[in-house]
């Protein structure tokens, strides 16, 4: 790694002062300070160069995407905090590594976004820690909804609705349908709900509470997964119907804290059943709404015999809308 790219760069007057990184780069990419002295990386590419994937949050820098001086566009990676600048020079120099052997604007600009969502697990903090038992089994349950949703939706879509790596409440959300998924243990009839606000009812939309059962198993027994092989299962069903939508899949999987780097063959199961619940008026939850002032983060298990009387279809989740409501 060379001197610091940085180090003999002026805060920026106006927006950004730039000093291109290699001229004989095939892209134009910049070495840049903003107003508040702030290191950042600037790829230049042509007015109205688009690319249709997700873009990373990443943890300690900002993105930012706009026009420049010249009329062209910029694609800005901007570092949040100084004490990671080591860390910042070392995704810039892959980013621009990573498109030396590329060629055209949308190519620079796809294979940008597609290292910073490589780096998304490293910046993001934690993503260095394996994935619990009950972490496993959760993300296990999401991904077999994922599997059968991507063959109801385009698999760019199925993944768009996929919500919950993103911390938001619902685990999906597509159309006018939300779906919390859980998985649990066989043995038990009862699913851990994590907050006030997972079966909170949003209006105008339809919350069904979808439930796969596993049973422990050893390893490659018939009709078991260990969330390693689901996990390249369900990337084989979404690339075989769209290639394109890797990495979308990639970054979703990123933002659940999983990293390949990490072995989980040692978990094994094997789904026993599904079932699924329309949750409505009378249905057994805590919301948020009803929290007296002061109470929050509320986490209780729910028993499932007690929901029997709200159970529709499962394969109705991807179709037309659960009978009971």
């Amino acid at each position: 790694m060379q001197s610091d790219p940085w180090a003999d760069i002026g805060r920026a007057g106006g927006s950004l002062t730039l000093r291109r990184v290699d001229p004989l780069h095939p892209a134009d990419f910049f070495w840049a300070r903003d107003a508040d002295g702030s290191c950042a990386l600037v790829l230049v590419v042509s007015d109205g160069t688009t690319v249709d994937e997700p873009r990373p949050v990443l943890n300690g820098i900002r993105i930012i995407e706009a026009p420049d001086q010249d009329g062209k566009n910029a694609f800005v990676l901007v570092l949040k905090r100084e004490e990671d600048r080591e860390l910042f020079r070392h995704l810039c120099d892959d980013i621009v590594d990573a498109c030396r052997s590329k060629a055209g604007d949308q190519a620079f600009l796809a294979s940008t976004i597609r290292r910073a969502w490589k780096w998304h697990s490293l910046l993001r903090g934690g993503a260095n820690q394996r994935l619990g038992p009950q972490e496993q089994q959760g993300l296990i349950g999401e991904l077999l909804f994922l599997e059968r949703l991507v063959n109801h939706l385009t698999p760019k879509a199925a993944i768009e609705a996929w919500r919950g790596p993103l911390d938001e409440p619902k685990d999906f959300v597509f159309s006018d349908r939300a779906v919390e998924v859980k998985a649990r243990h066989a043995s038990k009839d009862a699913v851990k709900i994590s907050s006030e606000h997972q079966l909170q009812v949003v209006k105008g939309q339809q919350l069904s509470l979808a439930v796969v059962a596993l049973s422990p198993s050893i390893a490659e027994a018939p009709g078991g997964i260990s969330l390693d092989s689901l996990v390249q299962r369900v990337r084989e069903a979404v690339i075989t119907l769209d290639p394109s939508a890797d990495v979308g899949f990639d970054a979703r999987l990123l933002s659940a804290s999983y990293s390949a780097d990490h072995d989980y063959s040692d978990t094994w199961w094997v789904p026993v059943g599904t079932s699924a619940y329309g949750v409505g008026e009378g249905f057994p939850r805590i919301e948020a709404t009803s929290l007296p002032e002061g109470v929050s983060m509320v986490t209780y298990w729910l028993r499932l015999d007690l929901c029997a009387p709200f159970e529709h279809a499962y394969d109705d989740l991807f179709h037309s809308e659960p009978s009971n409501e």
